[in-house]
């Protein structure tokens, strides 16, 4: 079996919450009446700006709508895209700064440092980043010195994202394959009506909607569609999504609690 080996990467200036920090001041300086001064208010506006970016001016009835003005997210992403152009040369779209550079900014610190050491790059920190304490059910100290641990593990083996990825899939309980069928998707169309029968300004069908996307979408994308750019953006994406998921996961187990005491 021939070993996996790792690619030889050079460290990417940007991938430092420092650097991430210092494009979003230089955002604020030249807007300064429109970026927010909160780290976290300002993730919230950024995220608003790539969707603005994503979305054309036309399809504003879909989703929830933004609190800022889609001219003012515009002007942002405008303002932002000179100086991603001038600081990277072009190497980082707004779309990428936004969706695999901001989230440094709430990245654990020894992953971070890591990071900025040059030892893993910006797709392995992000998936370090996903085994936090909340996640592993465990203390802060304990999830740090597991993210030590598979850090140290995955250095000495020289291994690969995928296998890092699948690491911390096999980690978080997230490894256990979905049943989907015509039959199961069937089921799900059939509910994204109902609730559109019922009110059809009920925005959580979109969620519906946007999984039936990803579903037909690995019916008709082939292998040879995948570049490594496109790759690195999809996983930031369903490394968000995922997130997402998790969340909503929490939320129903902790709804269904109080009626599985009943039963005992």
């Amino acid at each position: 079996m021939r070993a996996t080996r790792r690619r030889q990467r050079t460290i990417d200036p940007l991938a430092s919450p420092e650097a991430v920090r210092s494009i979003c001041d230089r955002l604020r300086a030249r807007l300064p009446d429109l970026i927010p001064t909160s780290e976290k208010q300002l993730m919230r506006f950024l995220y608003s700006v790539r969707h603005v970016e994503r979305r054309p001016a036309t399809d504003t009835l879909r989703g929830r709508p933004s609190r800022w003005p889609r001219e003012k997210l515009t002007e942002a992403a405008s303002v932002l895209r000179g100086l991603l152009e001038r600081e990277t040369s072009g190497r980082v779209s707004v779309s990428s700064f936004i969706g695999q550079y901001l989230p440094l900014l709430q990245f654990p610190s020894d992953v971070t440092d890591a990071l900025s050491a040059g030892h893993i790059n910006l797709q392995e920190a992000a998936q370090l980043a996903r085994l936090t304490a909340e996640r592993l059910g465990s203390s802060p100290a304990a999830a740090r010195a597991r993210r030590t641990e598979i850090l140290q593990q995955h250095l000495a083996v020289q291994g690969s994202q995928t296998r890092l990825r699948a690491r911390v899939k096999d980690l978080l309980g997230e490894t256990q394959e979905l049943d989907i069928s015509s039959e199961s998707m069937t089921r799900v169309v059939a509910q994204v009506d109902e609730l559109l029968e019922i009110d059809p300004h009920d925005t959580r069908h979109m969620f519906w909607e946007e999984m039936k996307r990803i579903f037909f979408a690995m019916r008709e994308i082939q292998p040879e569609d995948l570049d490594d750019e496109t790759m690195d953006e999809f996983m930031s994406a369903m490394d968000q999504l995922s997130n997402i998921l998790y969340r909503i996961e929490k939320k129903r187990q902790k709804r269904e609690r109080p009626t599985a005491a009943l039963k005992i």
